[in-house]
């Protein structure tokens, strides 16, 4: 028995002997370089580009079956310049021979430098890589008669992927947009399928003309397993100009993805990342048209599965500063919730819920928000650039709407809300000059030529209280009950409406018996005395006045006969 072993352990030791002579050997006398016309002829007949191999050639076989390149560069698509369509400083890759004998797949450090990737579509829609990945008529027969089998292999792993200096370019001639990313680097740990992989990548952005470069910097770990379709990331440290992201999220089934996510930021400016309005023409004297409705991508909400949290300690959106910021979202089915979401913002409070339901033909859109003890000077001055009002308010609103753009939304708003201000004044306009005004016109018999109140910029009317609720049917918000507490003014009281879609005005604000009347576009109001409001009322005034002395009289009247029959 030991002579048999002895025998089977020489025939092993003289095989494996032989075969790595035979590797030694075949690495010494094979040259792939000789063989470098062959490939680019392979490649020419398959694609029709031009394949160029600028530096040498190197393999090895034994441990490893590797194989390293020079320079390549491959030729563009016809119809898209001279620029080549990809090239490369070097790039390589090993795997481990004797594995592959157990099927296992062991693959060493998968290495690529220099990448110049230039995509692009023309006008007509067509890319540059069109060409590439069309199979051909024998491909799509035999993809037709052999059946999919999945390959007898026991495991894959790669010991790390390193992509160095990376550059990829995409010109789109149809919309006439060009992006760039640049400096692209990318690191890997090691990778085992189904195992969390760790990864760090970094590039630069650009887009726009002249370009503007962004940087972006993401480190993460992450596990793919292709055979539950998941995607999961975690200790994830994503960077993107001053903001920082951090936090997990998963991915599931990536034929109709379900995200979840709880991620933190420390801050962002949203609005940078917004479109500038277009320039003004040039000796233009009236404002360009305004753009057309941006629609609501039904399909696009309709097929959102995601549930999580969002905080951010500063956030700048449509210019509003706030901090604190608690955002949470449920998305399924076509019906969308954001809530209940916190903040805090200009020394107050907000808390809200917004949901919008597009299950339907037409999108529902519910809100239900409320801010508390905020301070109305900056918020309104950042906000819509007004600054015409003061004082620390708490504002409260409970509105719906439907429509498919936020034209349609805003004339189908339907709902309540409530207001009450302290401490403030608005600005632009005295209500005590004006009733002076009006009352000086009044004794001089001047009233009719009193046409216009004309309030100077310096103007203000203060006030320690001022509140009142709001009904708001089809964009038109219409207010009954305004009261408002002033030092210089008494018995202060308003109604009247505004036509959100319309921007415009129409209301009346009383002082004792003394009517204003402000009216017209947002944008240029116009106050003025309603002069037959305030004769009419001088008329009742009268006659109350001469109802209440014939009573007294007729009281008096009646004392005096009382009197006489006591008598």
């Amino acid at each position: 028995m030991k002579k048999t072993l002895k025998i089977l352990a020489i025939l092993f030791g003289g095989l494996l002997a032989l075969f790595i002579v035979l590797a030694v050997a075949l690495a010494l006398l094979f040259d792939p370089n000789d063989y470098k016309g062959e490939i680019i002829k392979v490649v020419k007949d398959k694609t029709g580009r031009e394949l160029t191999i600028e530096g040498k050639l190197g393999w090895s076989f034994f441990p490893w079956i590797g194989i390293e390149t020079g320079r390549l560069e491959l030729s563009n698509a016809p119809g898209f310049g001279k620029e080549p369509f990809a090239r490369i400083d070097g790039a390589g890759a090993k795997v481990e021979l004797l594995p592959l004998l157990r099927k296992r797949v062991i693959v060493d450090t998968v290495f690529l430098d220099g990448l110049k990737l230039n995509l692009a579509k023309n006008a007509a829609g067509k890319t540059n890589w069109d060409d590439l990945i069309a199979p051909s008529k024998t491909e799509q027969a035999a993809e037709k008669t052999v059946p999919n089998k999945e390959p007898g292999i026991g495991g894959i792993s790669v010991n790390k992927i390193d992509i160095r200096k990376a550059d990829l370019t995409w010109k789109d001639q149809a919309s006439n947009t060009q992006y760039a990313v640049r400096n692209l680097n990318l690191q890997t740990g090691k990778i085992i399928v189904g195992e969390p992989v760790d990864v760090s990548l970094a590039f630069d952005v650009e887009s726009g003309q002249p370009p503007v470069r962004k940087h972006l910097d993401l480190k993460s770990r992450m596990k793919l397993d292709l055979k539950t379709q998941s995607l999961e990331i975690t200790n994830l440290a994503l960077g993107f100009d001053e903001s920082r992201l951090t936090g997990a999220l998963a991915m599931k089934n990536f034929d109709k993805p379900a995200y979840r996510l709880d991620l933190a930021l420390d801050q962002i400016d949203l609005d940078r990342y917004m479109p500038a309005p277009p320039p003004a023409a040039p000796g233009a004297k009236t404002p360009a048209a305004p753009a057309p409705p941006v629609e609501i991508p039904l399909s696009l909400l309709r097929s959102l599965d995601v549930q999580g949290k969002l905080r951010i300690q500063k956030l700048k959106a449509m210019n509003l500063h706030s901090s604190d910021v608690t955002i949470q979202v449920a998305a399924n089915n076509g019906l969308i919730t954001l809530g209940p979401n916190q903040a805090k913002l200009y020394s107050g409070k907000y808390a809200g819920r917004t949901s919008l339901d597009v299950r339907g033909k037409t999108p529902l859109l519910s809100v239900d928000e409320s801010v508390s003890a905020v301070e109305l000077a900056p918020m309104l001055k950042d906000a819509l650039q007004f600054d015409k009002f003061s004082g620390t308010a708490d504002l409260s609103a409970k509105v719906t709407a439907q429509g498919l753009d936020a034209g349609q939304i805003m004339e189908t708003l339907n709902g309540s809300a409530a207001f009450s201000v302290k401490k403030g004044a608005v600005k632009g306009m005295n209500l005590k000059k004006m009733i002076d005004s009006i009352k000086t016109a009044q004794r001089d018999n001047l009233l009719q030529k009193l046409t216009e109140l004309k309030p100077q910029a310096a103007d203000e009317t203060p006030f320690s209280q001022l509140s009142g609720t709001a009904r708001i049917k089809n964009g038109v918000v219409q207010n009954d009950d305004l009261k408002v507490q002033s030092p210089d003014l008494v018995n202060v009281s308003g109604t009247g409406s505004a036509d959100l879609p319309k921007a415009t005005l129409d209301y009346r604000v009383t002082v004792g018996q003394y009517p204003v009347v402000i009216s017209g576009p947002f944008a240029n109001l116009k106050f003025r005395v309603d002069t037959s409001a305030l004769i009419k009322g001088k008329v009742e005034e009268k006659k109350t006045e001469i109802k209440e002395k014939a009573k007294e009289e007729l009281k008096q009247k009646y004392k005096d006969k009382l009197k006489f029959f006591k008598k």
